[in-house]
């Protein structure tokens, strides 16, 4: 796997922020019923970086950490938001998710919590994203939610 460089997550974290601040503000975002998600991904990828730079985390999570970040990288993923807009980051809030859960029972929750930048606690909104995941996997669901950010 290719490995980021610190200024570029930072640039991407700074990107992120911008595009989800901006989608937030159109009449298609401000009236989503994910919107209020999205609002989170900048904070939950900032934390999967700080969360795989923890020498406290074992290798293996790591990787699946280093695989959940290159997931929000990379443009291309199962909605990808260079067709439907900043909306197509919910499958990569959805993917983090699953790894943040399947990593934190192997975690002291201060590692979580040592590294979330927002304003909740972060382990909260972990499961608030995890509710969201069943939601957007349910059958169908991901074929509508991709129609509706569509531009």
């Amino acid at each position: 796997m290719e490995e980021h460089t610190r200024e570029e997550q930072e640039n991407f974290y700074f990107r992120l922020r911008s595009k989800i601040d901006e989608f937030l503000k159109d009449k298609t975002g401000k009236n989503h019923k994910y919107a209020k998600y999205l609002l989170f991904a900048p904070d939950i990828f900032y934390l999967l970086v700080q969360v795989v730079r923890d020498k406290r985390v074992s290798g293996k999570d790591r990787a699946m950490v280093a695989g959940a970040i290159s997931y929000f990288i990379l443009p291309f993923d199962l909605i990808p938001e260079g067709l439907v807009g900043p909306g197509g980051y919910i499958d990569d809030l959805v993917v983090a998710s699953f790894v943040l859960q399947t990593i934190v029972n192997n975690l002291s929750p201060d590692i979580i919590r040592d590294h979330w930048a927002g304003d909740e606690d972060g382990l909260k909104v972990i499961n608030k994203i995890a509710g969201l995941s069943d939601k957007v996997l349910k059958k169908g669901t991901l074929p509508a939610l991709l129609k509706k950010f569509q531009k």
